[in-house]
């Protein structure tokens, strides 16, 4: 008999979010009217500048291999659009560019994290985070948080958790799956914390520009004594509705971002030399389809919120940034005297009775908890709302 897989496939699980989409799509296929509030990006097309370069590269011959860690033409476009829109300062050789968020979250775990390391993950948390600690090694060290305090951690709670073996603290903002997003003050509140120890911060920031109401995003990295332990992530996905295009980059210290790139250049090469070609026009020049998107998407927070906040017995704040809503649903439950079946079964019943496709909380870390994406034409969202209601007055 050959050997079986190797241990490290045991210790993390398979992608639930995947799952979801294939049993919409299998319902869709047999010709019922399913509503999706499941799937986390754009539902725009990438602006048209932007995937001119694309065609561009191909019909100019830029599909070789790149540097591993990116052209320097991207790097230094990321430099200067970084210093434009964040107002930090990260020089070509502090900046790796790889296949996607995700690609560079397990490149910087993987530099960072050895087997044993504690690893600070606040809960709501991106579905990802728990299975890249564990791939690397680490330890995951969760912190459950209150839709009363947005979803965010407090400097208290953050001061109790960490320990000698802190080795990384990840904060995501705005986040995914809750939208809300820290201020300055509350970023500098936790500062003083988190200098007590040795700890990295990973700073994983892909919604920066989907933020609502006058928001400015605030970085970890904004605070002087935070930014050479800070390691800021960022893609085109969310903000130029690249999804599939599959380029992100990290940026920190030069050799922590030397020692992540020595893997991807084991793991992957480099990124996609067309993608980056595109994400130089992306990134540089001018806005206005990110801006338009940003206020699509604003309407859409409003629509959804005003649904949502009228649910009996539903807890969930106002989103912030993204395009998320992340209500807590089982007081539904405990207000008529029945046992809370779990999100997962919820999302289950949602989607063969009423047809509504949305993400189980448990895969981020609160099984008490729905996500509702308003990546979603409004009527989607209107019909969808609806439904969900429907199903929870039959509680």
């Amino acid at each position: 008999m050959i050997h079986p897989p190797a241990e490290r496939t045991n210790c993390i699980s398979s992608a639930l979010t995947l799952e979801i989409v294939a049993r919409t799509a299998a319902l869709k296929a047999g010709g019922k009217p399913v509503l999706s509030l499941s799937v986390g990006e754009p539902d725009f097309e990438t602006p048209p500048a932007i995937r001119e370069a694309g065609k561009y590269a191909i019909d100019h011959g830029i599909t070789r291999y790149t540097e591993g860690r990116g052209t320097l033409s991207l790097r230094k476009a990321i430099s200067a659009k970084i210093a434009r829109d964040q107002k930090l300062a990260y020089a070509p050789e502090q900046i790796l560019v790889s296949n996607g968020g995700k690609h560079v979250i397990t490149n910087f775990m993987l530099a960072a994290i050895n087997p044993g390391d504690e690893v600070i993950l606040p809960a709501p948390y991106f579905l990802a985070y728990p299975e890249v600690i564990k791939l690397a090694g680490g330890v995951p060290v969760i912190l459950e948080t209150e839709p009363r305090s947005r979803y965010l951690v407090s400097p208290e709670q953050l001061e109790h958790a960490i320990t000698p073996k802190t080795k990384m603290i990840v904060l995501v903002t705005p986040n995914n799956p809750s939208s809300t997003a820290y201020t300055k003050e509350e970023i500098a509140a936790l500062a003083p914390v988190i200098l007590k120890s040795k700890a990295w911060v990973l700073s994983d920031e892909v919604y920066e520009h989907l933020l609502y109401d006058g928001r400015r995003q605030a970085s970890p990295a904004h605070v002087p004594e935070l930014y050479e332990r800070t390691l800021y992530v960022s893609s085109c996905s969310k903000s130029y509705a690249m999804t599939g295009w599959r380029l992100g980059w990290g940026c920190g210290p030069p050799e922590m971002v030397a020692a992540a790139a020595k893997l991807q250049s084991q793991m992957t090469s480099s990124p996609s030399a067309i993608s980056q070609h595109a994400a130089i026009e992306a990134v540089s020049n001018d806005q206005k389809d990110r801006e338009e998107m940003r206020r699509v998407f604003e309407k859409r927070r409003d629509l959804i919120y005003s649904l949502v906040s009228c649910w009996p017995h539903v807890e969930a704040p106002k989103p912030e940034g993204a395009f998320y809503m992340f209500p807590r649903i089982d007081g539904v439950w405990k207000a008529a005297g029945k046992p809370y079946p779990g999100s997962l079964a919820v999302s289950a019943q949602l989607l063969e009775e009423e047809y509504v496709a949305i993400m189980a909380g448990v895969v981020f870390g609160d099984d008490r908890a729905m996500r509702l994406s308003f990546a979603a034409a409004e009527s989607t969202i209107m019909e969808a709302c609806g439904r969900i209601e429907k199903f929870l007055k039959k509680v």
